[in-house]
């Protein structure tokens, strides 16, 4: 803690706390005195506080005893001489801010104080000390007035300065605005007596202005994003006499912290000791002119010196994201992003860097990269498609092939990339447009362009992006959907239908529900499916009242048959919604009533059910109640009597949140006929769908059931197997392992997939969170906070018809490098917290199937064992000096594989299944 902490306390001793409103008093700095205030400024950067599970709210709490980790931080000691020179009108002054002798002290061992600070030369001791100029007008700063070509650093430190000359006169208590370094804040004033004036504020300030907004980016989803939490206050004695600033003590505190892992992240602790040490007499330069703006031209004049007009807001300094010789250039990255290195923290982090680096890059300079290194280009592009750059776009089209139709990877590879960053270029969607419109020869490749402008449009209206561009704003208000709509309108085929049903998946606009609820009720079963997916991909607050009786309607296959999957699809809607009572009420006489024809259906409807009363306490009083009305807690009504089974499980849980996944399959016959994966995300007031795999099966009941169990819906359908995979929210193209028994029987006697073959795999910014935070002090904060995904997605299937079983196994790997990056750079001193958080895990989906005798089918879901890894470092650099503190700590947390128990039925089946091995 700063000795300035320290005096702090004194004054609160002093001042009590039973303070009501701030003084009505007129202060005045006089023409012709120079007043010489003694001046401090500290700085320290930590990680942010523990947070227990009863503080996961961000606030900063810490659990238990702990002894506060070690900082970094420094002092600038500086004179400072405010001299009015010029007073012309009522409450109104010209205020020069001169700095004398500043100095610079950095935390050393070696200082009088364990752990304390010392004197270190620096930049500071050769600066040209320019003045600032304020116009300064019943207490409130109205305008600054810098030497153009003055050093930022020094010209912010002024204005934090400059900013604790600030007492409105007349303020009463309460909250007032105020223009402070941080912008436009809410500022609550108290006051004891006339000489006494306490500040809070606690952030959320604006910068009105457009040249003073500074760099900013988050994630779409509150989950991924970063929750900034400020505490300011500030205390001043105005003297007896002229009734200026005495003294004044400022502290403030920003804990920074990740929404996901509320560990990872800073804290930003600045004091400000500003005391009166003298009054002097002098008449130099002072003005006379007839307003505060000819004032300053008549300073400027004398000076010779050119002005430059601005707010009390601190300006952005930009500074390198790395420096010195641990920055590694493009050679080195590139390394890293061979294909054996896909799924590794070495790629992840290698990933971060490289889009780090093509942010700042050019056009030309990315292409020459791309072209240089055609053998890591995939994952080149996944950072092209993350920096969401016009440069990088650029360069990533100007390299890529659209019209070979033999090679689409790369194309689609880059493709995969745009749909999935949380701050993609604008400058895209022209692009994938006009090769839309084109028709690429490749139907795959086509489809992928239709999908991925469709989910780039509505990350660009989810963050309310405006490019300044009429037309180009158009094209993503308008032009794109209506597209979408009139292609969709125009199909003569169900597989056209359904691959622009799918990009109305992705465009989740509230306009289309009505044309969705129009297929779904007059199309195709297959197609219906692919429409109520769509649906079921909106978010609840879209999915209006009106309705609930369609999805009801799916629900009980009233008016039309439904597939089987679009109707538990619809089920899922209704109860993630909130159904009323009577919507309960129908949904349990259906599930009551059912019969051996459509035991699975109706099993996994009430797994469903089951697993949303877990998390719904209206919903389990509803069913719960209802199920003792009408007498249906027998065996008979409530025992399963399909394979089909819904649940969801934790994988892990804490303060922060937790994340887990809900798995469902849904049998046919004894066959799969749809699985799904979801992985959410959740923190204490959103939620995200990370990740959803499905599986698809049609017309295969013939291989493992008897004639007269063969399900109704499969009677005619065509042999056919395949996946999805929606990232985000995102429908990514489907991958189809056959269609008809042909293709089916070619694959088993060619061995095709008995060998492990990678689906899918990549690398996207997961979290991309950049802010910019001017401190009360006048410093700059800069954050930025990037989360690294490196992922496959991979499988094999071996199936004996001799021995009449099959094997499968879907594995994903992935690797997740989490960054956060705090500065508080000068251009006399740098300061930074980096926290990282890196994983490597893997989770294996297992299935079973003997048919030799009946059908026997065990399924396993296993996370191997894997470890968590978590590295802060603490920095502290002089530019031109050698001195650089650097402090680290390191922790890894081991986290044990687990089996995932299922459901009974399956582990029944298993023990059958494998009882000679048990």
């Amino acid at each position: 803690m700063f000795p300035s902490f320290a005096s702090l306390f004194l004054v609160l001793a002093i001042f009590g706390s039973h303070c009501h409103q701030a003084p009505a008093t007129t202060r005045n700095y006089e023409v012709g005195s120079v007043y010489t205030y003694d001046y401090v400024l500290g700085l320290e950067l930590n990680e942010p506080p523990a947070v227990s599970a009863k503080d996961s709210n961000g606030a900063g709490g810490t659990s238990g005893q702990v002894k506060p980790p070690s900082t970094v931080g420094y002092k600038v000691l500086t004179t400072v001489q405010v001299r009015p020179v010029w007073q012309n009108e009522p409450g109104g002054a010209i205020l020069e801010i001169t700095l004398s002798r500043p100095q610079l002290q950095i935390k050393s061992r070696k200082a009088p104080h364990p752990d304390g600070f010392r004197d270190h030369t620096s930049q500071l001791d050769s600066a040209s000390l320019h003045p600032l100029y304020v116009y300064w007008k019943d207490g409130i700063i109205q305008k600054t007035y810098s030497v153009t070509n003055d050093d930022i650093s020094f010209v912010n430190i002024k204005k934090g300065i400059a900013n604790l000359l600030q007492i409105p006169t007349g303020t009463t208590s309460g909250t007032v605005d105020e223009n402070t370094p941080m912008g436009q804040c809410k500022v609550t004033y108290e006051s004891c007596d006339t000489r006494h004036v306490t500040k809070h504020l606690t952030g959320n300030c604006e910068q009105l202005a457009a040249a003073q907004k500074f760099p900013s980016s988050t994630h779409s989803s509150r989950v991924l994003g970063a929750d900034v939490q400020s505490n300011i206050t500030v205390r001043t004695i105005l003297t007896r006499e002229a009734v200026v600033v005495e003294e004044s003590e400022a502290t403030e505190r920003h804990t920074v912290r990740t929404t996901a892992k509320q560990e990872v992240g800073a804290t930003i602790n600045t004091s400000q000791s500003f005391k009166l040490t003298g009054t002097t007499s002098s008449s130099d330069n002072i003005v006379t002119a007839s307003s505060a703006e000819a004032a300053i031209k008549e300073i400027a004049k004398i000076s010779g010196l050119q002005m430059t007009t601005d707010s009390l807001v601190s300006q952005y300094e930009k500074f390198p994201q790395c420096e010195g010789p641990n920055c590694k250039n493009y050679d080195t990255l590139i390394k890293s992003l061979d294909y054996e290195s896909i799924s590794t923290n070495k790629m992840a982090s290698a990933f971060i860097q490289i889009v780090t680096k093509f942010r700042d890059a050019s056009a030309d300079e990315i292409e020459k990269i791309l072209n240089a290194n055609k053998k890591n280009l995939p994952a080149l592009l996944d950072a092209c498609a993350a920096a969401g750059t016009p440069s990088a776009h650029k360069a990533a089209m100007k390299v890529l092939d659209f019209e070979d139709d033999d090679f689409i990877s790369n194309p689609e590879r880059y493709l995969l990339g745009l749909s999935l960053s949380p701050t993609p270029a604008p400058e895209a969607i022209p692009d994938l447009f006009n090769l839309i419109k084109k028709k690429m020869k490749s139907s795959k490749l086509q489809e992928t362009l239709v999908l991925s402008i469709a989910a780039l449009v509505n990350t660009l209206r989810t963050n309310n992006r405006r490019t300044g561009s009429p037309a180009l704003d158009k094209l993503i208000d308008v032009e794109v959907e209506d597209y979408i709509v009139k292609s969709l309108e125009d199909c003569t085929e169900s597989s056209c239908q359904q691959m622009y049903l799918r990009a109305l998946k992705n465009l989740k606009s509230k306009a289309t529900l009505p044309k969705l609820f129009e297929i779904i009720q007059s199309s195709d079963p297959k197609t219906g499916v692919v429409a109520m997916k769509a649906v079921h991909a909106f978010p609840d607050p879209l999915i209006a009242v009106t309705f609930r009786p369609t999805l009801l309607k799916v629900v009980q296959q009233l008016g039309k048959k439904y597939d089987s999957s679009a109707r538990t699809l619809a089920l899922d809607i209704l109860l993630r919604n909130k159904p009323t009572r009577e919507e309960v009420l129908q949904i349990l006489h259906l599930l009551k009533n059912h019969d051996s024809q459509h035991a699975e259906v109706t099993t996994f409807m009430w797994n469903r059910v089951q697993e949303f009363m877990e998390t719904n306490s209206e919903l389990a009083k509803f069913v719960n109640d209802i199920i003792t009305e009408e007498g249906l807690q027998t065996y008979h009504h409530l025992a399963p009597k399909g394979l089909s089974t819904a649940f969801s499980r934790t994988f892990t849980s804490g303060p922060s949140g937790n994340t887990s996944f809900s798995n469902a399959i849904e049998m046919s016959s004894k066959i799969l006929k749809r699985s799904s994966f979801d992985v959410y995300i959740k923190s204490s007031d959103d939620s995200l769908h990370l990740l959803s795999l499905g599986i698809f099966a049609g017309g295969l009941s013939s291989f493992a059931s008897s004639n007269n169990e063969v399900a109704v819906d499969e009677e005619s359908e065509d042999a056919t197997a395949g996946m999805e995979l929606t990232l985000m929210g995102v429908q990514l193209r489907p991958i189809v392992f056959f269609t008809g028994k042909g293709e089916l029987m070619s694959l088993v006697w060619s061995g095709a997939g008995s060998e492990r073959t990678s689906a899918i795999k990549g690398n996207v910014l997961l979290q991309d969170e950049k802010q910019v935070i001017p401190l009360y002090c006048g410093l700059v904060t800069d954050i930025n906070i990037q989360g690294g995904l490196s992922f496959e997605l991979a499988g094999q299937v071996q199936i004996s018809l001799w021995y009449r079983t099959a094997n499968s196994l879907v594995e994903n790997k992935a690797a997740l490098v989490l960054q956060s990056t705090i500065r508080v750079d000068t251009s006399f001193v740098k300061s930074r917290v980096d926290y990282t958080v890196a994983a490597e895990a893997s989770l294996h989906f297992t299935s079973d199937i003997n048919f030799s005798d009946g059908v026997l089918m065990c399924l396993k879901l296993t996370q191997p064992e894997f470890n968590i890894r978590q590295n802060i470092h603490k920095t502290e650099r002089i530019p031109g000096s050698k001195h650089r503190l650097r402090k680290a700590k390191y922790k890894t947390t081991p986290v044990p594989g687990i089996t995932y128990a299922l459901n009974k039925k399956n582990s029944q089946l298993c023990g059958v299944m494998y009882k000679d091995e048990l």
